[in-house]
């Protein structure tokens, strides 16, 4: 085994043909056949790409040699994907104005689409447009996609919810890199923040096979920015100023592509003091503070690229809501005083992410290797400043295979494997163990048929995965494999005006030990959990429906789907409190449990008004179990409405766009058993966005989140068993500095 994966990576680097190349063409606008001025030109594989020249004339230099997928892009048309298969000749583009723009590239699977085209559920969105009104985290920018929520612990640690489902039902991947940082943990938040992002996709559901077990409720699929426009270095740096909670957040990134070799360092550092809620009072020990560093670098010759990416963040969270009193209320966590200081109880956390990333191509063939590593070190201060009561160390060693074929026009073949092997260990004067120590190993494999046949596409597939899970304990050791098998299948239509789609997939999620084995108490939960050995896997079965009309002015997408989980594993409330710490008890528990719900969009764009923008979405769930009982932690329906004004101007300073969001959660009460009940809230937000022309581009924004003070509590937030509003009125200013160079 080891020969053969050595003789692969040995044919990565020496097994390639032919020369780079450039290509060249024209961008024309499809009515009056004039050249667009400053059209982009991006290149799938290589991640970089050029602009045109005034009259739309452009060059990319130092391609590959072999087919690649081109994106054009030109402010007010129609995004194209195109494929060029001869370097030689002069590539003419034609571009069709278009007035709406919510159909963007998906770069998370195995080829390079636009997501009308895909046969499973998918949305992508740029990190810029899900922050025309700035979100204090990412996860908060995430919730603003239909179907995704936030739950979240103050302001300083957030999981994404994916209808209805969040932790280790939902899989992170940073540029195809798999991020695991204890996510079973409820305290236990997002492992990246918005440095050096471009996009985020969220497959919905376990409807792709390309990414493994767990992905129950889906996958995030972060993707980093693209490197500098070929032969040319960029240099950027942002500032961001919260009032609420006097947040500073800034960010600093170098850039430069030069012929066949492509470089990226970013850097950036947060600091929040304590949030404050209506009323004067401000969450205690609800500050958090937290810097990253991180590189790329790339390099093609010939038929190979390879990419090299390096990630450190550090994060230092307070743990609001955490507490050893025996009968807290609300007033045990409220301060009239505004700190930033360090005190405990707090979590500090170091992350290191790395990946080495191939691609050889041929005539009908592209070969992708992946080897990544991750490691989360979490410790937990709760009664002394110098020793972690919680100390623990997960580090996982991971590989990806993926082989593509074209046969012709219409089929292609996607087949792959992924394994990873896990280890976590506990910090030898950890206090408390909530995951002992132990080894985890996943192999997996899978085949996917892709057809396209003018507007119509399909897609269907299966996958095995096998995970094996060995407790180090020379005291009750634990040792278990649990194996599944997948598939998917999807066909959709999509002509100029309509798109529909339909699609079937099963999904397999082993338990993780801390269900499996848990048997105490963690603060930071306030919950004594009591697991099951004899826990099965969870196994899904999705049906997903999509139908979506595209016009020039409006687009209109109905989105339901029904998501049947048997095996559901969660927490039973006993209705008892643990005799030692006098914690509510709980026990782990599995049932067979029904998701429903969907999502209806709409964009409206006026024809007489062109400057308008008029968005809006409804995200409806419903989460039960066999017996027609609701889950626990289900997401309330909301609407989210956004109105967004565009301005031209020829001023060197200038009000580029205004928007106003306006977004009403309903009342959630269909909860489980000892659940409370959740009120009806509504929010208002606003912000705009101009830029100042002088040498170099300036951009900034600023507004108001909060804008009516609303008092509220969030059914997801975990403070809210202890009455701990959500942050009150936060006004944000942040400006943007680039320059550019040839």
């Amino acid at each position: 085994m080891t020969k053969n994966l050595l003789f692969i990576f040995f044919t990565l680097f020496v097994f390639h043909y032919g020369n780079a190349q450039n290509i060249k063409g024209s961008i024309l606008d499809l009515n009056s056949c004039e050249g667009l001025p400053f059209a982009k030109i991006y290149c799938i594989e290589t991640q970089n790409g050029a602009i045109a020249d005034s009259n739309g004339n452009w060059e990319l230099e130092n391609v590959i040699n072999n087919q690649m997928t081109l994106q054009i892009s030109a402010s007010e048309y129609e995004s194209k994907m195109i494929e060029v298969d001869n370097p030689n000749t002069d590539i003419i583009v034609e571009l069709e104005l278009a007035h709406i723009h919510l159909d963007e590239v998906i770069i998370s699977t195995s080829d390079s689409k636009l997501q009308r085209y895909s046969t499973f559920p998918i949305d992508s969105r740029k990190i810029a447009d899900l922050n025309k009104i700035e979100n204090t985290n990412l996860v908060d920018a995430l919730s603003n996609m239909p179907g995704i929520y936030n739950q979240s612990t103050g302001n300083g640690i957030a999981k994404p919810v994916i209808r209805g489902l969040s932790g280790m039902r939902v899989l992170t991947s940073l540029n195809g890199l798999r991020i695991e940082n204890q996510q079973w943990g409820a305290d236990h938040g997002f492992a990246l923040f918005n440095l050096g992002i471009d996009r985020v996709e969220v497959i919905k559901g376990p409807s792709s096979l390309i990414y493994g077990a767990d992905a129950l409720g889906g996958v995030i699929y972060v993707g980093d920015e693209p490197y500098a426009n070929a032969n040319e270095s960029e240099f950027k740096m942002n500032s961001k100023f919260e009032t609420n909670s006097l947040a500073t957040v800034n960010n600093i990134s170098y850039k430069s592509s030069k012929n066949k070799l492509r470089f990226a360092v970013y850097g950036g550092y947060f600091n929040r003091a304590d949030y404050g809620i209506p009323g004067n009072q401000f969450v205690t020990n609800s500050k958090n503070s937290g810097g990253s560093v991180k590189t790329a670098i790339g390099y093609n010759k010939k038929n190979w690229i390879t990419n090299f990416r390096y990630q450190l963040l550090y994060f230092q969270n307070g743990l609001p809501g955490h507490t050893h009193d025996a009968n807290p209320d609300v007033s045990s966590f409220l301060n009239d005083n505004q700190s930033r200081s360090y005190n405990i109880p707090a979590q500090k956390i170091t992350n290191h992410l790395a990946q080495w990333e191939n691609k050889i191509y041929f005539k009908n063939d592209e070969l992708v290797a992946q080897l990544g590593f991750t490691s989360n070190e979490l410790k937990e201060y709760g009664e002394k400043v110098s020793v972690a009561g919680i100390d623990m160390t997960l580090q996982n060693y991971s590989y990806n295979l993926r082989w593509k074929h074209q046969f012709n026009k219409h089929f292609e073949l996607v087949s792959g494997s992924q394994g990873m092997f896990q280890s976590n260990t506990n910090g030898r004067y950890a206090e408390e163990v909530l995951v002992p120590n132990a080894d985890f190993v996943d192999l997996g494999a899978f085949s996917l048929l892709k057809g396209t046949f003018n507007i119509w596409n399909i897609q269907a597939g299966a996958r095995y995965d096998q995970r094996s899970v060995t407790t180090l304990e020379s005291v009750d050791p634990f040792a278990k494999t649990f194996s599944g098998v997948n598939y998917s299948a999807g066909i959709s239509r999509s002509s100029k005006n309509f798109t529909t789609r339909l699609n079937a997939s099963s999904g397999f999620r082993p338990p993780h030990v801390s269900e499996l084995l848990a048997n105490g108490v963690h603060h930071a939960t306030m919950q004594y959990l009591i697991g099951d050995v004899n826990l099965d896997s969870e196994r899904a079965n999705q049906i997903d429906f999509y139908f979506g009309s595209h016009f020039d002015h409006l687009e209109i997408v109905i989105n339901p789907f029904i998501n049947q989980i048997n095996n559901f594993v969660f927490k039973d409330p006993t209705g008892n409190t643990d005799s030692t710490s006098g914690l509510p008890l709980f026990n782990i528990k599995q049932t067979d449990a029904l998701l429903s719900g969907g999502d209806i969009a709409i964009h409206y764009h006026p024809h007489i008004a062109h400057w308008l923008h008029l968005e809006s979405n409804f995200s409806l769930l419903s989460a039960q179990d066999i017996s027609n009982n609701s889950l626990p932690f289900t997401p309330q329906n909301r609407i989210n409405n956004i109105v967004k004004v565009d301005f031209n101007s020829d001023k060197n300073l200038k009000i580029n766009s205004l928007s106003a969001q306006y977004v009403y959660f309903f009342e959630q009460n269909k909860v489980a058993i000892y659940e409370q009940t959740s009120d009806a809230y509504q929010l208002i937000n606003l912000g705009c966005n101009g830029s100042l022309l002088t040498k170099h581009k300036i951009d900034f924004s600023f507004g108001v989140n909060n804008l009516l003070n609303a008092k509220y509590i969030d059914h997801l937030s975990r403070l809210k068993p202890y009455e701990i509003a959500n942050p009150d009125r936060n006004f944000y200013i942040k400006l943007n500095f680039m320059i550019s160079k040839s």
